[in-house]
């Protein structure tokens, strides 16, 4: 496409959905600061105001307007942010460090005396579900609708019921906190200074939640099939700090957790040099994989110093993901577990047979089967232990202790293979 048309690519991003891909390193980050000439305001698209998006599209979802940080820009924009920011920085790097290596922990339990897993089904997206439960004080059940709903979202299906099914469970949460409010990223919202109505706390937890599940999730499987091509890394000895932060930072920029988003509209026409013009109000789609994999291609000789952490997968500008140093924390702490845990994993197909899930805004595969040495659970099934908080507040500890965890990822698991 860049052959034919340039950095700049006309596309259609769904049928009858008529927008533009940017592809250029420098063009991506210059126009994500240009505050001035565009807007992550979806307000400001055009065919969809004129009534020219199909009601059913798959990407209204995704890009029509909503109250929440990423579409919205200056002091609005730096309300919300500030809000979503402080709740945020109300958790330490050792709680979420704890709390993540808990459920992992848990997870390997379910499948290490198997020898054999699909780490991205019962692993890779369970994990980052597990730890939001926890944060945001969500219970069992709105958590499991909440995140099929999200991945129905990023995967275009069914898009206009799973956008109210995750509103909904969202305003259930958002109505117990007010009742019983705790130490949680949704009591923090309801009670920040910035003084957040209900239907802003709603858009602001699916804007967190949504950015950390299926992205975190990506960015584990990316790390673990980076860790399974790589013979050096298959070992416990891979899981050292230094190991991993150098691993997370060549994944970041050879296969971001988010292909191509958000979107931004320009206010005003905007001339290309080969004398295109992108209409005002036009979707803009940001493309961090492109880019990044542009920019590598064209500074090989100095991509191994200086620009290790000069990546677009978290975004430019003031829009740039607030959460990305959790993300990227979660996804460390679940690719060394699984390291640690189990002895020199292998792919069990070859990696071109993997199948890959394709839509608009990501990629991703549809499994990872890998094969391991079987291990004993970490936590004997017999020992007594809390369940995880998120599901039961007041845990039955004559049962074993991984009961509710193992009911519940099984119950995910098939809900995420049928989705």
């Amino acid at each position: 496409m860049r052959a034919e048309h340039g950095p700049i690519i006309p596309a259609e991003l769904a049928p009858g959905v008529r927008g533009w891909l940017v592809t250029d390193y420098a063009t991506l980050i210059s126009w994500s600061r240009d505050t001035t000439t565009f807007s992550h305001d979806a307000r400001l698209w055009r065919d969809f105001n004129e009534g020219r998006v199909d009601p059913d599209s798959p990407l209204l979802p995704m890009m029509a307007p909503r109250a929440n940080a990423l579409f919205v820009d200056g002091v609005e924009h730096q309300r919300l942010r500030r809000a979503i920011t402080d709740a945020l920085g109300a958790v330490t790097a050792g709680h979420l460090a704890a709390i993540t290596t808990r459920y992992a922990d848990r997870l390997i339990d379910e499948f290490c005396e198997r020898g054999q897993a699909d780490l991205l089904n019962e692993y890779a997206r369970m994990i980052p579900l597990l730890v939001m439960n926890d944060l945001f004080g969500m219970d069992e059940d709105q958590g499991v609708r909440f995140v099929t709903a999200m991945r129905n979202l990023w995967a275009g299906v069914d898009a206009e019921r799973s956008n109210a099914e995750a509103e909904r469970a969202l305003s259930e949460v958002v109505d117990a906190k007010h009742r019983d409010p705790g130490d949680d990223l949704t009591s923090r919202l309801i009670r920040h200074r910035a003084g957040l109505s209900d239907e802003e706390v709603i858009m602001q937890l699916l804007l967190i939640i949504a950015a950390a599940n299926e992205p975190t999730a990506a960015l584990i499987d990316s790390a673990l099939r980076a860790v399974l091509a790589d013979p050096a890394l298959r070992t416990a000895g891979g899981a050292s700090v230094a190991v991993l932060d150098d691993l997370m930072g060549r994944v970041l920029w050879r296969d971001p957790p988010i292909t191509n988003y958000p979107v931004i509209y320009p206010r005003v026409d905007v001339p290309l040099e080969d004398g295109r013009v992108i209409e005002a109000g036009s979707p803009i789609l940001l493309g961090f994989a492109a880019a990044n994999h542009f920019f590598q291609r064209e500074n090989a000789e100095r991509m191994e110093d200086s620009a290790n952490r000069a990546h677009v997968a978290w975004g430019a500008g003031p829009h740039r993901c607030p959460a990305r140093d959790e993300a990227t924390a979660i996804a460390t702490i679940a690719t060394r577990r699984i390291l640690e845990r189990l002895p020199e994993p292998t792919l069990a197909i070859p990696p071109e047979g993997l199948r890959w899930q394709l839509a608009t805004l990501f990629w991703a595969p549809v499994t990872l089967p890998v094969r391991f040495v079987p291990r004993p659970p970490a936590t004997p099934a017999s020992a007594p232990g809390p369940v995880p908080p998120a599901f039961d507040t007041a845990p039955d500890t004559r049962a074993p202790a991984s009961s509710g965890l193992s009911s519940l990822s099984n119950f995910l698991v098939r809900l995420l293979r049928r989705s």
